[in-house]
């Protein structure tokens, strides 16, 4: 079965020909109709990563994050009244109330893939012109929020705070705010790596906290990468990215 080769790959994924051959046996078990819901959005968890960690070029990060959004919304479309909606003339974020429980990972990742693509591939002006890209992922992060609060250990408190750090300050964005929904964060979900990380990596590096910044990445490369709340490639990429930036921290901090 291509959906169980899939799954025994991702337990030790590590580097950027193991997740495309991963996403290759996702593809494989939709083509034969295997789980396709877990296989969709799978597959736009692991689009999102290789255009975070495994992207040699913004070309290529568009690429990956693009491939991300489509597969999250093909999952979220296996739902046949939200795909009705949407056929009609609705929105994702308009229609998010018709997804259940089954369709939250879809919904994640499918906003999480549209921060980075906002916070990285787009320029200080085109933010400032795409505000309503983030704006609009709101109700789906309330959705996420009304059927599983504690999804994926606290990331909706993640990208809301990324959220907070990434829109400019006249549109609602706080780096006050941000740290208190990293903390929220890191309280229901202490084994992920990505929150210590991400608060180094979006916020202590932009607020000038040195000390909270190499606290939070020695951590990270303290933690065993197989045992962490998130998926084994996504450790090793936030271990690899807080070596780093640890070794940039004398540049960071002037």
């Amino acid at each position: 079965m291509s959906i169980k080769k899939a799954l025994e790959l991702e337990k030790v994924a590590a580097t950027k020909s193991d997740i495309l051959a991963m996403i290759g046996f996702f593809k494989k078990a939709i083509e034969l109709n295997e789980e396709t819901l877990l296989a969709h959005w799978k597959i736009g968890q692991y689009s999102l990563l290789l255009g975070a960690g495994h992207a040699e070029s913004k070309a290529e990060k568009k690429q990956f994050y693009n491939n991300s959004i489509d597969y999250c919304e093909r999952a979220m479309k296996l739902n046949p009244e939200f795909a009705k909606a949407l056929d009609a003339g609705s929105t994702i974020w308009g229609s998010a109330g018709l997804l259940e429980n089954e369709h939250v990972d879809a919904m994640g990742f499918w906003y999480t893939a549209r921060c980075y693509y906002f916070k990285e591939c787009l320029s200080t002006i085109g933010r400032i012109f795409n505000v309503k890209m983030m704006v609009t992922n709101d109700p789906v992060i309330r959705r996420i929020d009304e059927l599983n609060p504690n999804w994926e250990g606290g990331g909706n408190f993640l990208s809301k705070a990324i959220y907070y750090i990434a829109i400019p300050k006249k549109f609602g964005g706080s780096k006050e705010n941000a740290a208190i929904e990293f903390e929220k964060a890191i309280e229901i979900g202490p084994t992920y790596l990505v929150h210590r990380w991400g608060r180094a990596k979006y916020l202590s590096s932009i607020t000038g906290n040195k000390e909270l910044y190499i606290s939070d990445l020695e951590w990270v490369l303290e933690q065993n990468p197989s045992t962490g709340g998130n998926p084994h490639a996504w450790n090793v990429y936030f271990q690899n990215q807080a070596k780093e930036m640890l070794a940039e921290t004398d540049k960071i901090f002037k």
